[in-house]
């Protein structure tokens, strides 16, 4: 009776210790960026985005299904152009529903080699909904500082929006993050 008691507590200690070792050690980050996509050129800037392939015999357009985009939007500290530049948004999207609402995104936010993040990138995949205001997409993995990066990002529409399709998206990046050490033989910076 008390060997099979010891023998038992011995396993539920063993279970304990197991699942505190699995257990990550994370960190979230959470960072908020603007996105300045021009859709034509302006007295500002050049074009930031362009139709480059799409259905035969249809014009292309931001709700044509099948037409694909590829783009290096800006992305700036606060909804101004003005404000500094901490990025790129480079990506391909393509219109992916019928309706043509639903757009197929796989894009870097890409951060200058000056800046905190010092040219690391964070990898997102997801669908867009142009016909909503809020989007989630998921954040996939990153290089650099965002190496394994997890998690999800939110892409609003704001209220800057102009006839040369000078158009502004709030993101909110909430990136999951490996502390060090919890990667044995994995250097993370």
């Amino acid at each position: 009776m008390a060997k099979s008691l010891a023998i038992a507590s011995l396993q539920i200690l063993g279970v304990l210790l197991l699942a505190s070792l699995a257990q990550s050690k994370h960190s979230i980050l959470h960072l908020t960026l603007y996105d300045h996509e021009f859709k034509g050129p302006t007295a500002e800037h050049n074009q930031t985005i362009y139709p480059v392939a799409g259905l035969p015999n249809v014009k292309w357009g931001f709700l044509q299904f099948g037409t694909l985009f590829i783009g290096t939007n800006i992305l700036k500290e606060t909804i101004s152009f003005h404000s500094p530049t901490v990025g790129h948004l480079h990506g391909v999207v393509g219109v992916a529903s019928l309706d043509g609402f639903a757009i197929e995104a796989l894009a870097s936010v890409h951060f200058l080699e000056h800046g905190k993040y010092n040219g690391s990138t964070v990898e997102i995949k997801g669908v867009i909904n142009q016909d909503q205001q809020v989007s989630e997409v998921a954040i996939v993995g990153g290089t650099k500082q965002f190496r394994y990066a997890t998690g999800y990002m939110t892409f609003t529409g704001t209220p800057v929006v102009n006839a040369t399709g000078h158009n502004v998206y709030k993101l909110d990046l909430h990136i999951r993050l490996d502390k060090k050490g919890d990667s044995p033989g994995i250097a993370l910076q």
